[in-house]
């Protein structure tokens, strides 16, 4: 009854709303990284709740807003002093509001991942239980948010002290969460990012098979739990020395969490083993999240080891690159192996067989040694060159992947030069190019091929 009165007469079920109405704006208004490679958040259950997590970055000072506004309302109104004069205990009248609006907003946080969760369903993702300990605690950062909001609403009752929450909130969590790109000044400045990993929101995801790590998801759970019982500490205390004694659960949060977080920004995300593990067909393997690909892959696959065998130190096996690397950096490589990034290059589940061929062979076998971001001439008339080597035809790479082979232009007389040497000096070149992929040193990949090329 009491509860139900709280959900009433407080701000909660608004609180939720905004929560739910901020974010699915975010996500079906706006076309963001959320709908592209590498980290399409249709594609798995994880990559949604990760995405979800991400934007606690402008939820969250929502959050704290409302839950400021409450507080705010209920020292004005004259409503503590009115409640004291009743039989129960402060902590037990500050339980109820906390409840109330520490429930709906959570159920506003987790009505968001549902709509997520339908979207993978729709779009026939991938489904595990990895999202379980990302949402978890997310739903206690959201918590701990509006806590810490209802008890800065009720010591600073002060008209102002709303909206300068939400903003002084919004700084903060973007300056957290830039502190986790190293490449940010942000985290030069905050230093470490552990103090990153305290905000709520995590690092944009580079691929649809990485999960927060273990460690993170630890000292995250420890840290907000802290924060949430020194929000109610401060919500419930009565007097000076409890408002002190307040304090004392997130100081030890902060003293056990720090430890357990990850010293770098590349070990806060761990691979997620039930969307990365391997299924095989001989030779041939790819992640169990693009298990469908893995009839047409093994056969291309085979047939491309055949003709690597031409050239020395060939790869004895295709696989499936289940790392997530940012866009900036250069995609990762085996000598062992040809591997194919269905994360990065989503149109390859789409490819016709020929297609998929000619992608496997470009560079014989190797990926380029560009970041994923960038695009140079040179490196996309040797890979169209080498694998136009292998299967005999000038033919250029699939759309996205490579240029227009146009008479005249750069592949084409790159092409013609090439084939103009003898068989012997092709197939040098090619493994020559092979092994400049393989150890990715300075200079143009073209040259290999054709030194002297005019460009």
């Amino acid at each position: 009854m009491i509860l139900r009165t709280e959900l009433r007469r407080s701000i909660a079920p608004w609180a939720g709303l905004a929560v739910l109405v901020v974010a699915l704006g975010f996500l079906f208004l706006l076309s963001g990284p959320w709908w592209k490679a590498p980290a399409d958040w249709t594609s798995q259950t994880t990559t949604a709740a990760l995405w979800v997590r991400f934007l606690l970055v402008f939820l969250w000072p929502i959050v704290v807003g409302a839950g400021t506004i409450q507080g705010i309302r209920d020292s004005r109104s004259g409503m503590t002093e009115l409640l004291a004069t009743t039989s129960r205990p402060p902590w037990h009248r500050a339980a109820m509001l906390a409840a109330a609006v520490g429930g709906l907003s959570a159920f506003g946080y987790l009505l968001v991942f549902a709509a997520g969760m339908v979207e993978v369903v729709a779009h026939g993702g991938f489904v595990s239980a990895a999202f379980v300990p990302i949402v978890l605690v997310g739903v206690l950062a959201v918590v701990a948010g509006a806590w810490l909001g209802l008890a800065v609403g009720r010591l600073l009752p002060h008209p102002l002290t709303a909206p300068a929450a939400a903003v002084l909130s919004l700084v903060l969590m973007v300056l957290l969460w830039s502190a986790l790109d190293p490449e940010t000044w942000t985290s030069s400045v905050i230093g470490s990012p552990r103090i990153g990993l305290l905000g709520p929101a995590i690092a944009q995801p580079h691929g649809t098979m990485v999960t927060t790590a273990t460690a993170v998801d630890l000292g995250q759970a420890v840290w907000f739990t802290g924060l949430a019982l020194t929000a109610f500490l401060l919500l419930a205390a009565t007097s000076a020395r409890g408002r002190l004694l307040g304090l004392l659960p997130v100081a030890v949060a902060v003293a056990v969490a720090l430890p357990l977080l990850p010293s770098s920004a590349d070990a806060g995300l761990s691979p997620d083993d039930s969307a990365a593990r391997r299924v095989c067909d001989g030779p041939v393997c790819v992640a169990k999240l693009h298990e469908a690909s893995l009839p047409l892959l093994a056969s291309v696959g085979r047939d491309v080891l055949r003709q690597l065998e031409k050239i020395p130190g060939a790869p004895t096996r295709v696989d499936e690159s289940t790392a997530a690397v940012g866009f900036a950096l250069p995609e990762p490589r085996d000598p062992g192996a040809v591997l194919v990034d269905y994360q990065s290059e989503p149109q390859l589940l789409d490819a016709s067989g020929d297609e998929l061929r000619r992608v496997l062979l470009a560079g014989a076998g190797t990926p380029s040694c560009l970041p994923r971001n960038a695009g140079e001439l040179g490196d996309t008339a040797a890979r169209t060159v080498s694998a136009s080597w292998f299967t005999g035809e000038l033919r250029p790479l699939p759309r996205g992947l490579g240029a227009t082979v146009e008479p005249g232009g750069v592949i084409d007389t790159a092409w013609r030069a090439f084939r103009q040497l003898p068989a012997a000096e092709q197939q040098r070149r090619i493994a020559a190019l092979r092994q400049y992929y393989l150890r990715c040193p300075d200079g143009d990949p073209l040259a290999v091929l054709v030194p002297g090329l005019t460009r």
